[in-house]
């Protein structure tokens, strides 16, 4: 599956709606994380906005007045759920993924401003993980940075970040490289700050399961935070199929193009990038 988190900094604008339904399609996601809904009572219809025509399941936490507030989104093709656990800084929904027999538990979180509630968050968390099995997968806005690489004109909380980090070791988690930007919240006009709030931690047996995994950061569109995205179906078929009719074969311009190109000088290296080279080469001379 295919996943992507972002803090939408409220969900009622009809434009954010079309910006994550055009990320989901673009990144062929399966679940979907929102924080800061800022909205209580969300259904399934007023959540559709963001998805497609395709199934939908979804889980809530309702805001507390215009603060706060989780939803979860996913293909019940995908996914099928058996267990929801709502908070209000965390909403977990387990159950089981089309075609692996290990349980997958969900976590979309919004962690707390104040470094003091965000130390709370981890115990509870850790908590949770240590009377449940199965693998784990832990995304959102975790309101923490791990060192001070990670923020730019804003003050560096040493010891929440080894609170952090100390829960992270503690769980057992693992954090996928991002590719696309170091940072995914960025904040302020005259002054702007930076900070990599987001992200996905994973448990061992889910690394173990899909170590190919891309986490990227995509372009901040329709809220202060950037889109993060987890793809565990990474496909690269290489390069294009080029058609080659028997026909041509039969032509005599074919053999002396094919000729032509083997007597060109090479340079060394490897001989299947040698060989991909000498075919590419066929392949723009044949078009030609």
């Amino acid at each position: 599956m295919n996943y992507l988190s972002i803090n939408i900094n409220g969900v009622s604008s009809v434009s954010k709606g079309n910006w994550v339904k055009k990320l989901k399609r673009n990144l062929k996601v399966d679940v979907i994380g929102l924080q800061e809904t800022h909205r209580s009572g969300l259904s399934e219809k007023n959540l559709r906005c963001f998805w497609d025509y395709t199934k939908l399941k979804v889980a809530t936490v309702d805001s507390v007045g215009r603060s706060g507030g989780l939803a979860l989104l996913w293909n019940p093709d995908r996914f099928s759920d058996d267990l929801m656990l709502k908070n209000q800084r965390f909403l977990l929904v387990s159950g089981f993924m089309a075609g692996v027999e290990e349980r997958l538990n969900l976590i979309n979180i919004h962690a707390p401003n104040e470094a003091r509630n965000r130390r709370i968050l981890w115990a509870d968390l850790l908590n949770l993980m240590s009377q449940m099995e199965g693998m784990w997968v832990l995304f959102g806005d975790f309101n923490d940075v791990r060192d001070e690489s990670e923020r730019v004109n804003s003050n560096f909380d040493r010891g929440a970040a080894e609170s952090f980090n100390e829960f992270i070791s503690s769980a057992g988690l693992f954090e996928f490289a991002m590719s696309g930007g170091k940072f995914t919240y960025i904040s302020g006009h005259a002054n702007v700050k930076f900070s990599k709030l987001d992200r996905f931690l994973v448990c061992e047996s889910f690394l173990n399961r899909w170590p190919a995994a891309k986490a990227e950061v995509h372009d901040r569109g329709a809220s202060d935070h950037c889109p993060i995205s987890l793809n565990c179906n990474p496909l690269d078929y290489g390069p294009i199929p080029f058609k080659l009719f028997n026909s041509w074969l039969e032509d005599q311009r074919m053999g002396s193009i094919v000729q032509s190109v083997l007597d060109a000088p090479t340079f060394g290296g490897r001989y299947d990038e040698l060989l991909a080279y000498i075919l590419k080469n066929i392949k723009a001379e044949i078009k030609k």
